[in-house]
């Protein structure tokens, strides 16, 4: 799922986070958030993959922390936590 994203700067902090949390290592390539560059306009997408892809994995949520990692390191917190709980709901529904 795809989330625009306003006012995130692009620093993909919370790729870095996110493939931590899945391998110990700080490996973008593996992420199960992407930051996908909008080119022409404000701020940048932000897709959740519901289901593992290549080498990526399925965004579980960070599943038993108490926050998500990739909320932790987000500097635009109060978006990301905003779409992540939408996306688990809906991942959640299926």
């Amino acid at each position: 799922m795809k989330y625009n994203m306003l006012n995130c700067g692009g620093c993909r902090s919370c790729e870095l986070a996110c493939s931590f949390h899945h391998t110990g290592k700080f490996e973008p390539s593996v992420s199960s958030l992407i930051v996908i560059d909008k080119e022409d306009l404000r701020g940048f997408t932000i897709e959740l993959l519901e289901k593992s892809e290549d080498d990526r994995f399925a965004c579980d949520g960070c599943e038993g922390l108490e926050e998500p990692l990739c909320i932790e390191w987000c500097k635009q917190k109060d978006d990301l936590e905003k779409y992540l709980a939408d996306f688990m709901k809906k991942k959640n529904k299926k």
